[in-house]
């Protein structure tokens, strides 16, 4: 933990190891014990609280949205293949010599 000396407040790194629970406990006695008196910094705190709240709900929504695009996209592959081998289903049971008479017809 690092306190600025000068003003005697808490480094916005000492309030983010807080946060994330990175401290040990004699430092989180001494952050705690300063926010208990310091206005400022709990005002810091509390600004940092709401930015990781507000990255962490970017995240999850993110995280919704690609899963939502993979599915889509799984969905139209599949329509595709239904697709595709319908239309293709008579030269896939077709054995060599009928693709030759198939060829023959369509030419």
């Amino acid at each position: 933990m690092r306190i600025d000396r000068s003003r005697e407040h808490l480094a916005d790194e000492a309030l983010v190891a807080y946060l994330d629970g990175e401290v040990s406990r004699a430092q989180t006695r001494a952050i705690r014990a300063h926010l208990s008196l310091c206005w400022k910094c709990r005002a810091a705190l509390a600004e940092l609280e709401t930015a990781a709240e507000a990255a962490s709900r970017l995240l999850a929504e993110r995280s919704r949205d690609e899963v939502d695009r993979s599915f889509r996209a799984r969905e139209k592959f599949l329509r595709w293949r239904t697709a595709f081998e319908a239309q293709h289903r008579f030269f896939l049971k077709c054995q060599p010599a009928e693709w030759l008479v198939a060829g023959c017809v369509l030419a």
